[in-house]
Protein backbone atom coordinates (compact mmCIF):
# COMPACT_ATOMS: atom_id res chain seq x y z
CA UNK A 1 0.00 0.00 0.00
CA UNK A 2 1.48 3.58 -0.62
CA UNK A 3 0.70 6.29 1.54
CA UNK A 4 0.82 9.92 1.44
CA UNK A 5 1.88 11.95 4.57
CA UNK A 6 -0.78 14.02 5.82
CA UNK A 7 -0.34 17.08 8.17
CA UNK A 8 -4.09 15.51 9.81
CA UNK A 9 -3.58 11.85 9.09
CA UNK A 10 -2.40 9.12 6.80
CA UNK A 11 -4.04 9.22 3.60
CA UNK A 12 -3.81 5.63 1.81
CA UNK A 13 -4.06 5.23 -1.80
CA UNK A 14 -7.00 3.04 -1.08
CA UNK A 15 -8.83 5.70 1.27
CA UNK A 16 -12.45 3.37 1.32
CA UNK A 17 -10.32 0.22 2.61
CA UNK A 18 -9.32 2.25 5.34
CA UNK A 19 -12.44 3.40 6.27
CA UNK A 20 -13.58 -0.12 6.36
CA UNK A 21 -10.76 -1.62 8.14
CA UNK A 22 -10.96 1.40 10.64
CA UNK A 23 -7.21 2.14 10.04
CA UNK A 24 -4.33 3.11 8.27
CA UNK A 25 -0.77 1.92 8.42
CA UNK A 26 2.22 2.09 5.96
CA UNK A 27 3.57 -1.08 6.78
CA UNK A 28 0.66 -3.64 5.91
CA UNK A 29 1.82 -5.90 3.47
CA UNK A 30 0.45 -6.80 0.02
CA UNK A 31 -0.55 -9.96 1.48
CA UNK A 32 -2.59 -8.20 4.40
CA UNK A 33 -4.75 -6.16 1.90
CA UNK A 34 -5.61 -8.57 -0.41
CA UNK A 35 -7.10 -10.55 2.38
CA UNK A 36 -8.38 -7.63 3.91
CA UNK A 37 -9.73 -7.10 0.63
CA UNK A 38 -11.84 -10.65 0.31
CA UNK A 39 -13.18 -10.40 3.72
CA UNK A 40 -14.39 -6.59 3.30
CA UNK A 41 -14.89 -5.80 -0.61
CA UNK A 42 -13.99 -1.93 -1.34
CA UNK A 43 -17.71 -1.26 -2.72
CA UNK A 44 -19.68 -3.00 -0.47
CA UNK A 45 -20.38 -1.26 2.87
CA UNK A 46 -19.63 2.13 1.63
CA UNK A 47 -22.15 4.22 0.32
CA UNK A 48 -21.22 7.51 -0.68
CA UNK A 49 -23.07 9.99 -2.61
CA UNK A 50 -20.45 9.62 -5.44
CA UNK A 51 -22.54 11.81 -7.63
CA UNK A 52 -21.38 14.69 -10.41
CA UNK A 53 -20.47 17.48 -9.15
CA UNK A 54 -20.73 20.49 -11.93
CA UNK A 55 -19.01 23.39 -12.84
CA UNK A 56 -20.03 26.58 -11.63
CA UNK A 57 -23.38 25.06 -9.91
CA UNK A 58 -23.54 25.17 -5.45
CA UNK A 59 -24.13 21.56 -4.08
CA UNK A 60 -26.03 21.53 -0.87
CA UNK A 61 -26.08 18.79 0.84
CA UNK A 62 -25.58 17.56 4.37
CA UNK A 63 -22.83 15.35 5.96
CA UNK A 64 -24.93 12.67 8.28
CA UNK A 65 -23.75 9.88 10.59
CA UNK A 66 -24.60 7.17 8.23
CA UNK A 67 -22.02 8.28 5.95
CA UNK A 68 -19.02 6.09 5.94
CA UNK A 69 -16.87 7.03 9.09
CA UNK A 70 -13.38 7.32 9.05
CA UNK A 71 -10.28 5.79 10.89
CA UNK A 72 -10.13 9.40 13.28
CA UNK A 73 -14.04 9.24 14.13
CA UNK A 74 -14.91 11.68 11.01
CA UNK A 75 -17.66 11.05 8.65
CA UNK A 76 -16.88 11.56 4.91
CA UNK A 77 -19.16 11.99 1.93
CA UNK A 78 -17.53 11.55 -1.62
CA UNK A 79 -18.64 13.36 -5.14
CA UNK A 80 -16.64 12.67 -8.61
CA UNK A 81 -15.53 15.52 -10.69
CA UNK A 82 -14.51 15.27 -14.66
CA UNK A 83 -12.19 17.62 -15.03
CA UNK A 84 -9.78 19.50 -18.07
CA UNK A 85 -6.34 18.70 -18.01
CA UNK A 86 -4.59 21.98 -17.80
CA UNK A 87 -7.59 23.63 -16.58
CA UNK A 88 -7.55 25.08 -13.07
CA UNK A 89 -10.07 25.09 -10.47
CA UNK A 90 -11.08 26.14 -6.95
CA UNK A 91 -13.41 24.22 -4.74
CA UNK A 92 -14.99 25.52 -1.71
CA UNK A 93 -16.62 23.95 1.24
CA UNK A 94 -18.70 25.81 4.01
CA UNK A 95 -20.73 24.68 6.25
CA UNK A 96 -21.91 26.68 9.99
CA UNK A 97 -22.67 23.42 11.23
CA UNK A 98 -19.34 21.57 11.46
CA UNK A 99 -15.26 22.83 10.51
CA UNK A 100 -14.87 21.57 7.09
CA UNK A 101 -12.20 19.66 5.85
CA UNK A 102 -11.96 18.90 2.29
CA UNK A 103 -10.08 16.05 0.65
CA UNK A 104 -9.23 15.74 -3.17
CA UNK A 105 -7.74 12.99 -4.65
CA UNK A 106 -7.39 11.34 -8.37
CA UNK A 107 -9.38 8.10 -8.81
CA UNK A 108 -12.68 6.47 -7.58
CA UNK A 109 -14.33 7.22 -4.11
CA UNK A 110 -13.63 3.40 -3.44
CA UNK A 111 -10.77 3.55 -4.67
CA UNK A 112 -8.64 7.03 -4.39
CA UNK A 113 -4.54 8.63 -4.34
CA UNK A 114 -5.36 11.23 -1.88
CA UNK A 115 -3.23 14.53 -3.30
CA UNK A 116 -4.59 17.47 -1.57
CA UNK A 117 -6.63 19.04 1.60
CA UNK A 118 -7.42 21.60 3.58
CA UNK A 119 -8.53 23.00 6.46
CA UNK A 120 -9.76 26.62 6.92
CA UNK A 121 -8.34 28.57 4.06
CA UNK A 122 -9.70 32.10 5.57
CA UNK A 123 -8.76 33.73 8.64
CA UNK A 124 -11.93 33.81 10.14
CA UNK A 125 -13.95 31.01 9.30
CA UNK A 126 -13.69 27.17 9.74
CA UNK A 127 -14.27 26.80 5.62
CA UNK A 128 -12.01 24.57 3.26
CA UNK A 129 -11.13 25.38 -0.06
CA UNK A 130 -8.51 23.73 -2.44
CA UNK A 131 -7.32 26.09 -5.74
CA UNK A 132 -5.40 23.17 -8.00
CA UNK A 133 -4.68 22.70 -11.96
CA UNK A 134 -6.01 19.59 -12.99
CA UNK A 135 -3.45 17.07 -14.15
CA UNK A 136 -5.78 14.26 -14.55
CA UNK A 137 -9.33 13.97 -16.13
CA UNK A 138 -10.69 12.41 -12.97
CA UNK A 139 -11.00 13.26 -9.44
CA UNK A 140 -13.10 13.11 -6.39
CA UNK A 141 -13.61 15.10 -4.00
CA UNK A 142 -14.31 14.42 -0.02
CA UNK A 143 -16.60 16.23 2.21
CA UNK A 144 -14.97 16.02 5.95
CA UNK A 145 -15.03 17.14 8.93
CA UNK A 146 -12.30 18.32 11.28
CA UNK A 147 -14.01 17.46 14.85
CA UNK A 148 -15.03 13.39 14.87
CA UNK A 149 -18.35 12.63 14.97
CA UNK A 150 -19.61 15.79 13.78
CA UNK A 151 -22.56 16.71 11.24
CA UNK A 152 -24.80 18.75 9.56
CA UNK A 153 -25.56 20.50 6.36
CA UNK A 154 -22.75 22.50 4.11
CA UNK A 155 -22.41 23.74 0.42
CA UNK A 156 -19.44 22.37 -2.14
CA UNK A 157 -19.00 25.15 -4.89
CA UNK A 158 -16.29 24.49 -8.08
CA UNK A 159 -15.31 27.08 -10.27
CA UNK A 160 -12.62 27.51 -13.18
CA UNK A 161 -9.97 30.04 -12.16
CA UNK A 162 -7.03 31.57 -13.85
CA UNK A 163 -4.15 29.82 -13.85
CA UNK A 164 -2.14 32.73 -12.48
CA UNK A 165 -4.82 32.18 -9.37
CA UNK A 166 -4.03 28.17 -9.08
CA UNK A 167 0.12 28.75 -9.09
CA UNK A 168 -0.58 31.66 -5.74
CA UNK A 169 -2.71 28.82 -4.35
CA UNK A 170 -0.78 25.94 -4.83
Amino acid sequence: MFVIASRRRLAPVFFAAALISGHASAQETDASEAAAAEADPIVAGIDYSGTGLLLDEIHSGALHSDHPMMSDGTHADCFQFEATEGQSYSFTLRSSDFDSYLLIGVGYCQDVLLQHENDDFEDDTTDSQIVLTATYPFYSVYVNTFEPAATGDYTLHVEQVDSAAAEAAE
